[in-house]
């Protein structure tokens, strides 16, 4: 984590614009929608606080599922007492165990009343106003500024492979083009574990014996699993040294010239990639941007249990092949 003016990568926070080129796409549901949470809470006299916030401390902080840091732990009651939050309704220990485990660890001393649950924001809004608004109507929030800034700011880009890539993929496109034997849609999907090897894959569906499915991206998921099937058969037999395992897609990049359809969106959740760079929007039939066919945002999508980053390179340095507006990518 770097301070936001060490930071060697140009940002406009306001906007979500990398180095004047990578557009950080969002989902339509931002952090300004309230979505509630419910938690448990308790009333305890002031010079109980210190013994509860030291076992929320070291005991739920970390294994709530749901994060609260953006939450104030403590409000005043209008008779002195205080309030605390003890964890999240969907933290696997019952409150009641807790306040006996703080029973215990006081040697009796412990003493609590009005056990209940409450809602309060899920996370932070991404202005001052809005926090305080939300504050007085639900629960009082920490304020540390907007939390996409810090998000901007933790990414870890290398635009020169950046660059390097999109020209490869807008290169290979061209040139299927020229051939007039397949639709001109390149995907390149880069291996953490082996950047140099670089799978580039093209879209089949016009070829002999292939299918309509057989999109640029589902090509390449395909090929990352058949080089991991034959690296790993190779150092069954002693011809080649051993690394760690390729699993899936993880936290694999991958450049495409087209905005992915939603079978290919969803396709790279199962696949755990980290990152998905695109040059051309589809309006009619991308899955990414909130604009796109029926604004799915498939990649941040909150009913989905894996979500990946994704960035539109919005400058015309890499013209892709034109294809029919309909068409899914």
């Amino acid at each position: 984590m770097v301070k936001k003016r060490d930071n060697p990568l140009k940002i406009d926070f306001k906007r979500g614009i990398i180095e004047d080129r990578l557009q950080q796409i969002l989902p339509k549901t931002t952090r300004n929608e309230l979505s509630l949470v419910k938690v448990w809470t308790i009333d305890i006299e002031p010079r109980q606080s210190k013994i509860v916030l030291q076992y929320i401390k070291s005991m739920i902080n970390g294994r709530d599922p749901i994060s609260l840091l953006h939450l104030k732990r403590i409000k005043k009651n209008k008779d002195g007492t205080l309030k605390i939050i003890l964890c999240s309704i969907e933290y696997d220990m019952e409150p009641k165990e807790i306040c006996d485990a703080l029973l215990k660890i006081s040697n009796d001393s412990f003493k609590y009343c009005n056990l209940v649950d409450c809602s309060v924001p899920r996370c932070s809004p991404t202005s001052k106003e809005l926090m305080a608004e939300w504050s007085n109507k639900y629960w009082p929030l920490v304020w540390n500024g907007n939390p996409n800034d810090q998000i901007l700011n933790d990414y870890e880009i290398d635009m020169k492979t950046v660059r390097e890539t999109l020209d490869k993929i807008t290169e290979v496109a061209k040139k299927v083009q020229e051939s007039g034997d397949e639709l001109p849609i390149v995907t390149a999907f880069v291996d953490p574990l082996d950047k140099e090897n670089i799978i580039i894959a093209t879209d089949k569906r016009s070829s002999p014996h292939c299918t309509i499915l057989d999109h640029s991206i589902i090509n390449g998921i395909k090929e990352v699993a058949r080089q991991e099937k034959q690296r790993r058969d190779l150092v069954a037999k002693g011809e080649l040294e051993d690394r760690i395992s390729t699993y899936l897609c993880l936290d694999f990049d991958v450049y495409t010239t087209h905005e992915p359809c939603s079978m290919c969106s969803m396709a790279l959740i199962h696949s755990r990639i980290r990152r998905c760079i695109f040059l051309q929007q589809m309006e009619k039939t991308g899955c990414l941007k909130q604009d796109s066919g029926d604004g799915y945002c498939m990649h941040a999508n909150e009913f989905l249990n894996s979500k990946y980053e994704v960035f539109q390179w919005i400058g015309d340095e890499y013209p892709v092949p034109k294809i029919a507006s309909d068409l899914c990518t």
